[in-house]
Order: C-alpha cells, then structure tokens, then sequence
C-alpha cells in the first residue's frame, strides 16, 4: 500500500501541519518525501507518524488484505451472472474503498465494478469508474488488463457500440494467459466476442468461437452460458439456411432452461423453434411454439411483440383473419403504451390498418410511416418480409403492376428469411 499517501490524506484531513505531524519522529522535509513515496520508511517510524494523525497501521493492512479476498470471491459470481452474490460482494465492498486505498486495488475494483453494472443493471454512477480506470491504465497488472478489455467491451455491447465492443475484446483475447486465468474467463471473452463478430456479419467466425466457448462450459458445467451458446449457434445455423441444426440446437437449449428453470430464456427459445418450423411451412407447430414464447415473455415488453407481430403476419398469411383481430384488439392498450418510433410498434399498426382502416389509409401509412421507416433502420429482413406480403396481397386483388414493385424491392433485398 503506498502509505505516504495514507499518511498525507489523513495529515491534510485532520488539519495538520507537516511540522506538528513530524515533530520528534522525523524532519519535515523528510515527511515530505514520504508523503510523495520518494524513500523507503522503517515500520516503526512509519507507525508513529499514522499514529499522530489517528490511524492505526495494522488496521489499515488488515482492510487490503479484506479487499484483496472480496476482489478475488468477486470474479465467479462476476463470470456466472449471479445477481445476489455480486450485490452482496458490492456492498461489502463499497464502504471499504477511499481515495487512500491501493490504486491497483481501486483501478481492479473500478474494472469489475463495470461488469457488475451490467449485471445488477445499475450504470448511474459508472463514470468515475470509467475515467478512473483510463487515468490509472499503466498500473494495471496483464490479468487486471484481461479484465478491463473484457469488461469494457461487454459495457460497450450492452450499450449498443458493437464495433468497439469488437475492438476491446480482441485485446481482452491477446491479453489472455492461462497462468493467471481460468478457461472459463476466456471461454466468456470467446462468447462475447462471437456475438460481435455475428452482428458484423461474420457468422462463420462467429460460430467458431462460439463452440469453442460451449467446449469449455460443457466440460465445467455451466447450464446457463450453454443454453446461450446454443441460441447463438442455432441463430447462426438459421441465418445460412440449415434449420435442422438450427433446432437441434434450440432444443438443446430448451432442454437446458427447462433444467434449470429459466423462464425467461424460454420465451426466445420458443420464438426461434417458431421460426424455424415457419421456414418448414409447419404452421400449426409455429403458431403454437409463438403463443408459448408469449407466455414467457413480459406481455410490455419489446420481446414479447416482437412473438407477437409474427404471429399476426403467420394469422394474415393463412387468412385467419378472426384470431389476427382477437389478438389485435387483446394488444391495443399494450401498443399504445409502447415506444411508437419502435419497428416492432409499427408492425403491429400494420396489421392493425391493415385490417380496421380503409384500405386507402392503411396504403398511406404503408408508403410514408411504415416502409421508410424499415429502410432508415436498416432492417433489411423485414422489409423482404414485408414487401413480398405486399405483393402477394395486391396480386391477389389483381393489382399486377403493385405486385410487381413489391415482389421486385423484395428481390433487392436479396436476403434470407429469418422470422
């Protein structure tokens, strides 16, 4: 512990002079220049100079050391995601840590304080956290810098900069060594950095490492980051158009969440199985695997519509015309409460124009809200979704000339189908 700076905070805090503080210890030229770490001090010098301004030395060793053990227990219930164990450990820890604590101490609870963020849901007071990791950078120690690119990067994913995610966890990857790190920490880093890779579109990669990942939790038995890695690679196994992988995948998971009772998992599960089955022209088992998923999904939130505007397009395209407006009219007080600049809120109005207004009205919302407004958010899937729905519809009312623009902006699309 760099006790100078111990000393000197509690000097300047009791309002001492250096002359008052090292009269008949030591010079105060000398005090200075242990204030500043400039020499080495003996003990028993070091001990009286604490006393004089309050502080008890041995007391003060003990707290590192308590520090110390918490940083260390913090890092499984960190990995695994346990909610309470983490809070638990924050709160011990948060009293315990002042501006005359360790700095590589402050700078390791600071990195993991970023993950326990996430965790905890709590990101309010992170950004004294975030500059004091950056001011401090060149204290770090090879595993403490694992951390802090790990962490970082999983902060930016969650906060929607998947680029510098990407970034971050590719040297979180290179800082990586088996000496002073479990497998289980890379196996993290690895699924981390597949679900970036994935957004960037490289699926291949992607799913390499992702296995990878799954090799490790497998052979450590860890349930819970299993059954994530399996949506992920049944994701990747649908996007290239293998959808007997892609459920055998998902069952997998399913399997999984329902040992493990993870309710919430469940409700994406079954809304990828829907999919898939979807892509089989297996509407029956799609409909009833999207009122599953619905069932374990919070009814306000954006997952739960995101279940539920499959299942009106499913309704639509098998003209079940009275279940699309039983479930239209259950959802109207939902809609309204939603974000209304959301895509998925703008699907279910599609639906909802398309089947309560005129269809002049429901023509004008398709042209100036709806399709604009896929296109600027690059949601280029449903608009190939979208598109060929509208072309098969003005097709089917004879409306030839419509059809043809919509089937040919589903063509430019030029993408596979993920439901």
């Amino acid at each position: 512990m760099e006790m100078g700076k111990v000393l000197r905070y509690y000097r300047v805090k009791n309002g001492m002079s250096q002359e008052e503080v090292s009269e008949s210890i030591v010079s105060p030229s000398y005090l200075s220049r242990i204030e500043n770490n400039k020499t080495t001090v003996e003990k028993e010098t070091l001990v009286l100079l604490l006393q004089r301004v309050g502080i008890d030395y041995e007391e003060i060793q003990s707290d590192e050391g308590k520090i110390e053990k918490l940083l260390h227990q913090w890092e499984e219930p960190l990995l695994d995601n346990r909610k309470d164990e983490c809070e638990r450990i924050y709160k011990e820890l948060q009293p315990m840590i002042h501006p005359i604590t360790n700095t590589q101490l402050q700078a390791e609870y600071h990195i993991k304080k970023v993950r326990a963020a996430i965790i905890l849901n709590t990101y309010d007071d992170l950004d004294h956290s975030l500059r004091f990791m950056n001011d401090f950078y060149d204290t770090l120690s090879s595993r403490n810098r694992f951390f802090y690119y790990k962490h970082l990067g999983n902060y930016y994913w969650i906060t929607n900069n998947a680029e510098k995610a990407k970034k971050y966890f590719e040297k979180g990857l290179a800082e990586y060594s088996s000496i002073h790190l479990s497998e289980l920490e890379q196996a993290d880093l690895y699924f981390l950095y597949a679900l970036s890779l994935y957004v960037g579109r490289k699926e291949t990669v992607s799913f390499s490492y992702a296995q990878s990942a799954l090799t490790v939790f497998q052979n450590n038995y860890k349930p819970r980051q299993c059954l994530k890695i399996h949506i992920h690679i049944g994701i990747c196994f649908s996007n290239i158009g293998d959808v007997h992988f892609a459920l055998s995948n998902f069952e997998k998971a399913k399997t999984l969440a329902e040992e493990i009772d993870d309710m919430d998992h469940l409700g994406v599960i079954y809304h990828n199985m829907a999919t898939m089955h979807l892509r089989k022209r297996e509407i029956s088992l799609s409909i009833t695997y999207l009122m599953k998923a619905m069932k374990y999904k919070n009814q306000t939130s954006l997952s739960y519509f995101k279940s539920l505007v499959l299942l009106l397009f499913v309704y639509s395209q098998e003209k079940k015309t009275g279940e699309c407006l039983k479930e239209l009219n259950a959802h109207l007080h939902f809609a309204d409460k939603l974000p209304q600049d959301n895509n998925l809120t703008k699907e279910f109005w599609f639906f909802y124009y398309f089947l309560k207004a005129d269809e002049k009205e429901w023509e004008e919302y398709v042209k100036k809200v709806f399709l604009p407004s896929l296109k600027k958010h690059r949601k280029i899937q449903e608009m190939e979704r979208y598109s060929r729905f509208l072309g098969e519809y003005y097709e089917a009312k004879g409306g030839y000339k419509k059809a043809a623009s919509y089937y040919k902006l589903a063509l430019d699309c030029n993408q596979v189908v993920d439901y």
